[in-house]
């Protein structure tokens, strides 16, 4: 495990995720005015307040921890697949910016976010993920351990902040969203991706169900290996024969059919691992954006299966 000092430029935009008074570092350990103190572990700040988590964050934290803890080291990610997931943001917008990646998981995303040449990222997790991302990637991402409804920032911090995959497993994703909006300047960008309700009617009805109920309760190793694996297998020649026949769910299929098997035995596991997850209609999503006061607001499919959304912070607000 890789222990490193953090940044003077980290520690200066941290906030106590208890009071939001400003932090000093002591002996491996950060301390606010109000003396709230958070350790310093490999290089990470934790700044997690463990007294406001509920039940739900803390199954979906050490469901996706397990997930990522237990994946190859390299980037699970193509930066094909991180150029068209993040539709309309491309390097203009990342070039020489301060950015946010808020549920970093292994930080794939924010290693590509780097190479892009923003100047510095900032990956946050509540999960363990946080310790295979500092493994992989050394000091290239800065990481933070913390709750994403009280995410420990300055307001007006990032130029640019951004949430994919993640927003949907919280309990309550729209008050989330709010709380990546607050971390960001004036002028700057909000980004997230979300499972979309629209074409994922069967998902919703028959897996959903099954998911809550009985797959994400089971044992993590039994479900990778004994329930995951061999879905899995049976969704290869489907997933395969999407590139040559229509077949519901086909943009999907096909967005998987660009990676190898183990790809999808992974995303077949994250969707049934989670104890929580919401699919949010477009009209539910785009309302997120127009309640946090953004504007430039932009909606996109993903895949006809899940939903992009960019806005702006307007100046004066």
């Amino acid at each position: 495990m890789v222990d490193l000092a953090i940044s003077e430029a980290l520690l200066e935009s941290l906030r106590c995720p208890e009071c939001g008074s400003r932090l000093a570092e002591h002996a491996s350990t950060l301390v606010c005015d109000q003396a709230h103190a958070f350790p310093i572990v490999h290089g990470i700040p934790r700044l997690v307040p463990s007294e406001s988590l509920d039940a739900g964050q803390t199954r979906t934290a050490a469901a996706f921890g397990y997930s990522w803890s237990h994946y190859p080291k390299q980037n699970p990610y193509t930066e094909a697949q991180w150029r068209d997931w993040i539709v309309p943001l491309s390097e203009t917008d990342l070039q020489g910016k301060v950015v946010l990646d808020a549920g970093c998981g292994l930080a794939g995303f924010a290693e590509y976010a780097r190479a892009w040449g923003a100047a510095r990222v900032v990956g946050a997790d509540l999960s363990e993920a946080v310790d295979a991302a500092r493994e992989r990637l050394g000091d290239a991402v800065e990481l933070v351990q913390a709750d994403l409804y009280s995410l420990p920032f300055a307001p007006g911090t990032f130029d640019l902040a951004y949430s994919i995959g993640v927003l949907h497993h919280l309990p309550d994703p729209e008050g989330g969203f709010r709380s990546l909006v607050r971390t960001v300047r004036a002028g700057g960008l909000v980004f997230a991706w979300v499972y979309g309700r629209e074409n994922n009617g069967l998902i919703v009805r028959v897996f959903d169900p099954l998911r809550r109920l009985v797959f994400s309760r089971l044992p993590r190793a039994v479900l990778k290996w004994v329930v995951a694996l061999p879905l899995a297998g049976l969704l290869w020649p489907v997933v395969k024969a999407s590139t040559r026949i229509p077949i519901p769910y086909g943009a999907y299929f096909r967005f998987l059919a660009k990676r190898d098997f183990s790809f999808t035995h992974g995303v077949v596991f994250d969707q049934l691992v989670a104890p929580t997850t919401h699919y949010l209609r477009r009209e539910e999503f785009e309302a997120w954006f127009e309640r946090a006061g953004l504007i430039e607001v932009t909606i996109t499919w993903r895949n006809q299966n899940s939903w992009r959304g960019l806005g702006r912070v307007p100046i004066s607000r």
